[in-house]
C-alpha cells in the first residue's frame, strides 16, 4: 500500500488530537472566572497534571520501549540525557525572557512569565506525541501485524491531551484571559504533533529511534517548570497545604485519564 494513505490519516489524527487539546478548557467555563481568585490553586492543579503527564505518559513508556532485554541501560540513558536536555533548555529560555521580551508582540498575547513557560513546555511535549503517531501509522505499511496502532495511539493521545490542555489554559484564564483565547492556546500547544506525525509516518526508520530522548526532553522541560515557577507562585498565595492538595488533585485527574486508557 502507497504511504500516502498513512500520511493524511496521520496528519488527520494529529490535527483531532490537537482539537482535544483545546477542548481541556471546557470545565473552566463552570466556575467562571472565579479561578482568577484562587490563581495559587489553579498552579498547583496544573502543576500536578503536568507532573503526571511527565512521568506516566513520558518518561515510563520511554523507559520501557525498545527490544526485551534484562538490561535497559540504553533506552533509560537515552531518556534521561533527552531529560536533562529538556530542563537545560527551559533553564536557557527562562532567563532569556526578560521583562523587554515578554512584553514584545510575540510574547505579550500569552501573558507572563509562567504562562509563556508553560505554552513553551507543552509544545516541546507535543512534538514526540506527534512523532509518536506518524511512526504508529507508518509502521502499518510495513507490517500488516501492526493495523491500527497509528489510531490507537492517536485516540490515547487526543483522550489525556484534554486534561493537558486545562493545564495549559489554567494560568492564562486566572490571568483573566478568555475563554477562547485559552482555547487557540491550548489547541497551538498541540499543533505541533499533526506537523510531526507526517514526516515521522513517512520516515519510521528515522524517527523511530529518536521517540526516547524526545520524550524525556519533554518531560524534563515540563518538571523544570512545575518546580521551578509553578510550585512557588502558588506558595506565594496559597499555604503549602493547599497547594499540596490541588497538586494532588491534579495528578490523580491524570493518572486516571492514563489508567482509563
Amino acid at each position: 500500500m502507497s504511504g500516502v494513505p498513512f500520511v493524511f490519516e496521520s496528519a488527520v489524527a494529529g490535527l483531532i488530537a490537537s482539537i482535544a487539546c483545546g477542548l481541556g478548557v471546557l470545565p473552566l467555563l463552570l466556575g467562571g472566572h472565579e479561578i482568577e481568585k484562587r490563581i495559587g490553586l489553579g498552579y498547583g492543579f496544573a502543576g500536578g497534571l503536568m507532573f503526571a503527564a511527565s512521568v506516566y505518559n513520558l518518561l515510563l513508556p520511554a523507559f520501557t520501549l525498545g527490544p526485551e532485554a534484562a538490561i535497559r541501560l540504553w533506552p533509560v540513558t537515552q531518556t534521561l540525557v533527552g531529560m536533562f536536555a529538556g530542563c537545560l533548555l527551559l533553564w536557557s529560555v527562562n532567563i532569556l525572557l526578560t521583562p523587554e521580551r515578554l512584553d514584545s508582540r510575540w510574547l505579550k498575547p500569552l501573558g507572563g512569565r509562567v504562562e509563556t513557560l508553560v505554552f513553551l513546555a507543552m509544545t516541546f511535549h507535543s512534538i514526540p506525541e506527534g512523532v509518536a503517531v506518524g511512526v504508529g501509522f507508518g509502521s502499518e505499511g510495513h507490517d500488516e501485524s501492526l493495523t491500527g496502532l497509528g489510531l490507537y495511539i492517536a485516540i490515547a493521545i487526543a483522550i489525556h491531551n484534554m486534561p493537558e490542555g486545562l493545564a495549559v489554559a489554567l494560568p492564562m484564564r486566572a490571568r483573566g484571559a478568555s475563554i477562547s483565547k485559552c482555547f487557540l492556546f491550548a489547541f497551538l500547544t498541540s499543533l505541533p504533533q499533526p506537523i510531526a506525525a507526517i514526516p515521522a509516518s513517512l520516515l519510521v526508520w528515522f524517527f523511530e529511534p529518536l521517540i526516547l530522548p524526545f520524550l524525556g526532553f519533554a518531560a524534563g522541560a515540563m518538571m523544570y517548570l512545575v518546580v521551578v515557577e509553578l510550585i512557588p507562585d502558588a506558595l506565594e498565595t496559597r499555604s503549602p497545604s493547599q497547594i499540596a492538595w490541588s497538586f494532588m488533585a491534579g495528578f490523580g485527574l491524570m493518572v486516571l485519564v492514563q489508567v482509563a486508557l
